[in-house]
């Protein structure tokens, strides 16, 4: 993956998760209403850099433990002539 697409991948999904995820939340806590587009926006606000900051910080370590967890399992086979 080059720089440029990391960074446009790693932006538009904070972004889409921030978006959605504020929304959601907001509106189920407290109706979709008149009152409820500028609270979704404060909230948006404060969610999208968080959501940046984990992106870059602690998915890649979910990537890596993830990768771990799913890597080929090596079994030791016992052969009769080297336990002699």
């Amino acid at each position: 993956m080059s720089k440029k697409q990391f960074w446009l991948t790693t932006i538009l999904s904070s972004f889409t998760m921030a978006t959605m995820m504020s929304g959601l939340i907001s509106g189920y806590k407290m109706g979709f209403s008149i009152e409820w587009p500028p609270v979704w926006a404060q909230s948006f606000l404060i969610a999208w850099p968080c959501a940046l900051f984990l992106n870059l910080t602690v998915i890649p370590q979910i990537r890596a433990f993830s990768a771990w967890l799913c890597r080929p399992k090596v079994q030791i086979v016992a052969r009769d002539n080297d336990q002699e």
